[in-house]
Formats: C-alpha cells, structure tokens, sequence
C-alpha cells in the first residue's frame, strides 16, 4: 500500500481536532459562574493548618488558664475511683454497669470546657477562610475520593510545597522547644526538692511558654499555606479559550447573535432619532465629523433640546435630511463636538450653551418666524 492510500484510508486517519483540546493552555481566568459551581460542590480555597493551629493555641490558653482547676477535679477523679476499686472485694453486672455510667458522667464532665473551646476554635478556623457554607453535594458518596490518584504522589507544586511546610514545621517544634527548656533547664533539675503543686506549676509553665511560641509561628506558617491553597485553587479554575466562549454562550446565548440584536438595536435607534430631524430648528455641525440637531418648543421646554445627533456617516445623514427638509445647518466645530459628547439624545442643552445657541438661533429667519406665530 503507497504512502497516498494509507492517506487517504480512514482506518488510518489520524483526528488531530481530539488533540487540540490538551495542547490549548487553561489561561482565561475563572468566571463567576464557575467560582459558584465549585462553591455549590464544597470545593473552596482552604487551608486545615489554621483551623489546627487556632485549636492549639485555643485549648493551650484555656489549660493554662484554667489548669489550677483542672488538676484538681482530675486529683479528684482519681481519688473517687481508685478508693471505690479498693474498698470493694468483687463487682456484678448491675454494679460494673452503674460504674461505667458514673465514670463516663464525671469524665465529661472533666473535659468538656476543653472540648467545647477546641470545637469553637475549629470552626472559626474554617469561618474565617470560607464563610459560613452548608452544601450537601459535599456530603454526597463520590467514587473518585476512593479511587488511586497517583497525580497526588508524584512531585508537582502541591507536594514540594507540603514537603517544605513538614520539614519546616519540625525543625521549628524542634528549635523552639531547645531553646525554651534549655532557659529552664536548672530550674526543672530543681523540681525534685520542690512540692507537688509546684513541679507541676513550673513544668506547666514551660510547657505553656513551649505551647504558644510554636503555636505562633505555626500560625504564620498556616497563613503562608492558605495564601498557597488559594492561589491553587484560581489556577485550577482557570478555563481554555474554548471553555469560557461556551460558557459565555450559555449565559448570554450565541455571542453572534447578541451583537447582531444589539446592532439591529442601534439601527432602530437611529432609525427613531432620524425621524426627529424635521422637526429640528437646526442643524450645529463640525463640516466632516459631527451633526447635533436641535429644536425648541415655547411653552414646552426650558431650553432647546437635543433631538439627533452622530458623527461621520451618521452625521451625513443627518445634514441629509435637513437639507431635504429646509432645516438651517449652522457651521461650529467648537460646539457641535462639545454638544454631541456632552448632552445626550432628548436633554436639554446645559445653562454653558444657551447664550451661544441662543444666538445661532436668533440669527435664523425661520426661527424668528417660528417664535412670532
């Protein structure tokens, strides 16, 4: 078989239209219709380092603040339990359970300041990055959560940027907490001819200072990884040239037709504003560019209205029709540019023009007739 019969053979054609798809760059930017799509989906630009970070220092301040009194109800809780097992020889079913029950009531009981204040830390952490956003479709059971995606561990953007914030974050931890108890060191090594009470209060107070200068710088670097998130985000919504002009048709039809409606729009437009020009007083023009035509009803109007104007072919026209209507075309560049960009179709001229149309008009015999009847 030639090299023209594989040519022309379909079972050997080759469809490059298939391609062009992968070869045409994501450079348009998102639309807002997009941007609300992938918000309807759940997808937003977050970043689960802030929420964690506010937790840690959440919870770190409200031990410490109420750490006095929370070593002592768990001094306490562990007092009540450890006499209750002491004090009985054997449990039946009934007492194990009534047990359990106490235990689970009173460690609530115990944790549950913590745990409240981690809650509301968590979710003003998610708050402040995205709103407040209830979306069911994020809920939904969705195959490819669970499916292999092999693009998530291969080296790209996002996993350079997650390598550098893990290493950054444990030689951070690592950093801060060396120098932190290397300042306390003697005084921890004093620990032992202390009171109970006091060990803790010291070992606690480390501990604090170690808890929130990590969880400070830790929170510059959650900043940095929602900066990081959202600029992913945008760049993974950007749209092909051919994505956005199908969206674009979709919300506002075919553009061809938008501009032929809008052209058929401004001819009937003009078609109107031409109909006025007889009835125009006169015609101010600037001899090749613009026509402003105007007309003054006593009685009516405060001032001579503008009722047509355009330039170049437009602005022939006009002269046109009110030559063929016996209209007084009145030669002055200055101020017919000045009218046709400052007044608009049907308003009256402003108080600026009245004395020189004024007297372009009083110089005009069918005016003067007009005036007298």
């Amino acid at each position: 078989m030639t090299a023209e019969e594989i040519y022309k053979n379909p079972y050997f054609s080759i469809q490059l239209q298939l391609f062009a798809a992968e070869d045409e760059g994501r450079t348009e930017p998102p639309s807002e219709r997009r941007r609300r799509e992938e918000r309807e989906k759940g997808n937003v630009p977050k970043s689960p380092e802030v929420a964690s970070v506010l937790v840690l220092l959440g919870g770190t301040a409200t031990l410490y603040i109420f750490g006095e009194k929370f070593i002592k109800n768990t001094a306490v809780f562990i007092k009540k339990y450890l006499a209750m097992g002491v004090t009985r020889d054997q449990f039946g079913a009934e007492e194990f359970r009534v047990m359990m029950a106490m235990v689970a009531t009173d460690f609530f009981n115990l944790l549950w300041p913590i745990l409240a204040i981690t809650i509301v830390f968590a979710i003003i952490g998610n708050v402040i990055q995205v709103g407040f956003m209830f979306t069911p479709q994020a809920l939904a059971f969705r195959f490819d959560r669970i499916t292999p995606n092999f693009k998530r561990v291969l080296p790209n953007r996002q996993t350079m940027f997650n390598l550098v914030k893990s290493l950054a974050k444990v030689i951070l931890i690592g950093f801060i907490s060396y120098i932190l108890i290397s300042g306390d060191f003697l005084k921890i090594l004093l620990t032992g001819n202390m009171g109970v009470m006091e060990s803790i209060s010291l070992i606690s107070y480390s501990g604090f200072k170690i808890m929130m200068t990590v969880g400070i710088l830790l929170l510059a670097i959650a900043m940095a990884d929602f900066f990081f998130q959202k600029f992913e985000f945008e760049e993974s919504l950007k749209q092909t040239p051919s994505e956005a002009k199908r969206e674009m048709k979709d919300d506002g039809g075919d553009p061809v037709l938008k501009n032929r409606r809008m052209q058929l729009a401004r001819e009937m437009m003009q078609g109107n504003m031409l109909r006025e020009v007889p009835k125009a007083d006169v015609v101010i023009t600037n001899p090749t560019h613009y026509s402003v035509a105007l007309a003054y009803e006593m009685g009516r109007d405060i001032a001579p209205r503008v009722i047509a104007k355009g330039e170049n072919r437009l602005a022939l026209e006009i002269r046109r029709i009110a030559r063929e209507n016996d209209v007084p075309i009145v030669e002055s560049p200055q101020h017919a540019r000045l009218l046709y960009k400052e007044v608009e179709v049907g308003q009256e001229i402003p108080g600026e023009f009245f004395d020189a149309v004024s007297k372009i008009l009083m110089t005009l015999e069918k005016f003067k007739r007009k005036m007298s009847r």
